[in-house]
């Protein structure tokens, strides 16, 4: 996967003004990815770069790569991730945009990538996710002609940074968040509490490739059950909502999650992958409630 996201780099438009220089951190020394790296740099001879961040945990490498990128005295610095491809489009609209909006943050759609399930069920399973990716996408759409993009959740799977601009207010990824995930909501959130002016690009595009270990029911499941835990944690106990409430919340989330997959056989499935992940947010409030904390990140997925 990484192999093809270098492959997208090669592609891209050139910017009008300055210069991109690509940096892969690695933060797997036991599958470490230097030699395709540097072959792909002699083969190319696109700027990218290879380092590799000893500490585990996905919030110590976002934070490498501000820390490589202000060593180069880099302006922006923009993210994507190793399981992704980008348009050719990608890195000049979105440069574009921030260059209109002057925002400190600016976020952008990602879709996904045409999968290679083979049986019934993976197809269901696709089929229901890559609905999920067009709602999102659809909705942030509305909202940036509505004028109200400003509120729409920004994370690092396509995102540009004023660099500079983070120094100067002290944003980091939040190294707390280590295996759970979540890093990037946090710093999202953390930076409009600073004052960030955010925004949404719609047209500069990547489409992620979901390894087929992740294109399950059970995948899913755990994965909304672990952001829920997540997003439970990341905030400060006085911001939490009281626990009726995220009784209330959470019983109400399983119950409706179950209906939809009681009924997906009515819906041709459509209401599957939803329902699964409904129930599966539930029960992720339950969980973190009783004290228990997302380690999604800690075993590593995809080739």
């Amino acid at each position: 996967m990484l192999g093809e996201l270098l492959a997208s780099f090669a592609t891209l438009r050139p910017l009008s003004e300055g210069s991109a220089t690509f940096l892969i951190v690695d933060n797997a020394p036991d599958a470490p990815v230097r030699e395709v790296v540097e072959a792909f740099r002699d083969r190319t001879g696109v700027d990218v770069r290879y380092v590799l961040e000893n500490e585990p945990g996905i919030p110590f490498a976002r934070n490498r790569a501000l820390d490589e990128a202000a060593a180069v005295d880099a302006e922006f610095v923009a993210f994507v991730d190793d399981d992704e491809f980008v348009d050719p489009n990608w890195l000049v609209r979105l440069v574009a945009h921030q260059s209109r909006e002057r925002s400190h943050i600016v976020g952008a759609p990602v879709r996904l990538a045409p999968q290679r399930g083979a049986g019934f069920l993976d197809r269901l399973v696709e089929k229901g996710v890559r609905k999920r990716y067009e709602r999102k996408e659809a909705k942030n759409a509305r909202r940036r002609r509505e004028g109200r993009d400003g509120n729409v959740t920004i994370i690092t799977n396509n995102w540009l940074g004023d660099l500079a601009w983070m120094r100067s207010v002290g944003l980091r990824f939040d190294i707390a968040l280590r295996y759970s995930g979540g890093s990037d909501t946090a710093l999202f959130h953390k930076a409009k509490s600073l004052g960030a002016k955010t925004s949404w690009c719609t047209d500069a595009i990547v489409y992620e490739t979901i390894p087929p270990e992740r294109m399950s029911l059970g995948y899913q499941y755990r994965r909304a059950r672990d952001q829920a835990a997540t997003s439970f944690w990341r905030k400060d106990a006085g911001d939490r909502r009281s626990a009726p409430v995220n009784i209330a919340t959470a019983g109400g989330k399983v119950i409706f999650g179950g209906l939809l997959v009681l009924v997906s056989p009515l819906t041709a499935g459509r209401t599957l992958v939803d329902g699964v992940r409904l129930v599966g947010y539930g029960l992720g409030y339950g969980y973190a409630m009783a004290g228990r904390r997302s380690r999604h990140y800690e075993v590593q997925q995809g080739n």
